[in-house]
């Protein structure tokens, strides 16, 4: 039998566990370079609000205060470093204090956990929401009193207010136990929740229903696929590992303890597990989306290994290979130290402040507008501190950059164009020095009618069209400016109304439907009929329309709607 620590010496050893890791991630955070992920998250800190077009705001809530007071790398990755120390002594104090030396393998062989403490993700204070959301589910099971029911709110709004899809994680605890809907206290948890979402729920209110609509409306169709379901089954390992994860997989199916606690960790992990396999059926999965299954894995693995020391020497030997894996990557992150045929065909990940400079310098001090690369953009306006924008065209999808207000202020301006990739053509070329290429021109009298939204009158669900048809429509133009919009003011350029076919994020048509002229008040809404001439293809396909002004490329006016043309 392995040796069990006192409570006292149990408690030293996590401390002083807790106050290495945090020295070893401010040295981290310090010498690692800021990712265009990151970056995007900073932008959010510069305008802090109730929520963001992708995100709910928590991710910029936790982020901005180190920044403002050490306003580089180390201070913008403060907040989840804390976060993340927070988050390992929640899961310690649920798990009672038991068995401290495994917990800390455990953490330490957790890609996740490492990720955590040196990176700004939305999956950080996402993590600690659920690790606070089971503690005090815990505490509800033995007693329900309203303080642990107000603290239980909360852990919940945490949830919600850094990932929506967290939800997932209260919905299978309420059906591991439906009883709960018996009890009074329980909806008085639903009402706390409720109240404490509001600000929240009016931000959406106010923004149109923002995030919703761009989680219903910008997930790409990719269809049925073997390949996209043998990856999402392959990959889960490896999100709880790289190594440990199929020891803690095995573990918590292999926990045969029984209690209302128990359940709802285990129905979570697997409610969770089916809802995102269905969910590869149609639509690209994103690894991190089964973050949220860390914790219950963490506590079912861990309180099963802690009883079998066979398992529990495996699981301590996993880890120290896994620690052996991580730190030179970490180191990586801060140094680059690889030889450079083992860093070849790898992203850059160091050297991006030239980067910055050559493209600062390129554009003469002309205003800056990036195509289709939200991190990009972001990343540039986080090193030179120059706040730039993103201009999403109709075959990629929206940002918070569509939110804030840095397009109109380059309405009538030059600006300096910074396209993806997508269109060499009308573009000159430039290789920064760290290989990273643009594609660049400038653009004289830049407009956009951006923020005019163009909607199908009584749109349905899927439209059945035949290939060669004419098909007529009514479509409602609104002006979401606060001004009028004149579209004569784009000079000798024509303003174009375009219907676009899409499959996926692929253009495979356009047509210009008709040419727009005159003027829209300020939050006025205009009808227009035109005529659709349906193009020879044959299969399942979106459409899209925009407003385009002469050569810029057309950005994004409305939803996209489903075709099927045969």
């Amino acid at each position: 039998m392995t040796s069990r620590l006192s409570i006292t010496d149990s408690n030293k050893l996590f401390y002083k566990f807790l106050g290495i890791w945090f020295i070893i991630g401010l040295i981290q955070n310090y010498f690692t370079e800021v990712n265009g992920e990151e970056a995007y998250y900073w932008l959010f800190s510069q305008f802090l609000d109730l929520g963001y077009l992708d995100h709910p705001p928590m991710v910029g809530v936790v982020s901005a205060p180190g920044y403002w007071l050490i306003p580089n790398g180390l201070g913008l990755r403060m907040g989840m470093l804390l976060v993340n120390i927070c988050t390992m002594y929640v899961i310690w104090k649920t798990t009672e204090k038991h068995d401290t030396k495994l917990l800390i393998w455990i953490f330490l062989a957790l890609l996740s956990v490492h990720v955590g403490a040196y990176m700004v993700k939305t999956d950080v204070p996402l993590i600690l929401g659920v690790a606070l959301f089971y503690y005090f589910y815990k505490q509800y099971l033995k007693d329900d009193n309203l303080k642990t029911v107000f603290f239980l709110a909360l852990s919940i709004v945490l949830i919600l207010m850094s990932k929506h899809h967290g939800i997932l994680v209260v919905f299978f605890t309420v059906l591991s136990n439906v009883k709960l809907l018996a009890k009074k206290t329980f909806w008085y948890t639903v009402g706390f929740t409720v109240l404490f979402m509001l600000p929240h729920t009016y931000w959406q209110y106010m923004n149109d229903f923002a995030t919703i609509k761009f989680h219903l409306y910008n997930r790409i169709d990719m269809g049925f696929s073997w390949e996209n379901i043998a990856y999402y089954i392959g990959v889960q390992p490896l999100v709880f590992g790289p190594l440990i994860g199929f020891s803690l997989l095995a573990a918590s199916y292999a926990n045969k303890k029984r209690s209302d606690f128990n359940r709802a960790l285990k129905f979570t992990i697997v409610g969770v597990l089916i809802f995102f396999l269905v969910s590869t059926f149609k639509v690209d999965f994103h690894k991190h989306w089964t973050s949220v299954l860390s914790v219950p894995f963490m506590l079912l693995g861990h309180e099963y290994i802690s009883k079998h020391q066979n398992w529990r020497k495996v699981l301590i030997k996993l880890a120290i290979v896994s620690v052996v894996i991580v730190v030179p990557a970490r180191i990586y992150l801060m140094h680059d130290f690889f030889p450079k045929k083992w860093t070849e065909g790898w992203d850059v990940l160091h050297g991006w402040d030239t980067w910055a400079d050559e493209i600062e310098e390129l554009s003469g001090g002309l205003p800056i507008m990036f195509n289709n690369h939200y991190e990009r953009s972001s990343r540039y306006a986080y090193l030179t501190k120059d706040i730039v924008h993103c201009y999403n065209t109709f075959d990629y999808r929206e940002t918070h950059h569509d939110l804030l207000p840095l397009e109109e202020n380059l309405q009538g301006k030059t600006v300096f164009q910074i396209n993806r990739f997508r269109d060499t053509t009308r573009y000159d070329d430039y290789f920064t020095a760290i290989g990273k290429g643009i594609h660049y021109r400038v653009v004289e009298n830049f407009r956009s009618y951006r923020k005019v939204s163009i909607a199908i009158a009584q749109s349905q669900k899927h439209y059945e069209l035949k290939a060669g048809d004419k098909v007529p429509l009514t479509l409602n133009l609104e002006n979401k400016y606060d001004r009028a919009v004149d579209f004569a003011n784009s000079g000798n350029r024509a303003v174009y109304l375009n219907v676009h076919y899409l499959k996926g994020l692929t253009p495979v048509g356009v047509e210009r439907l008709t040419i727009l002229n005159g003027k829209i008040a300020e939050g006025e809404e205009k009808s227009m009929d035109v005529v659709l001439e349906i193009p020879e293809l044959s299969g399942d396909f979106e459409i899209r329309f925009s407003i385009q002004v002469g050569e810029i490329e057309p950005p994004i006016n409305s939803k996209k709607y489903k075709v099927i043309i045969d």
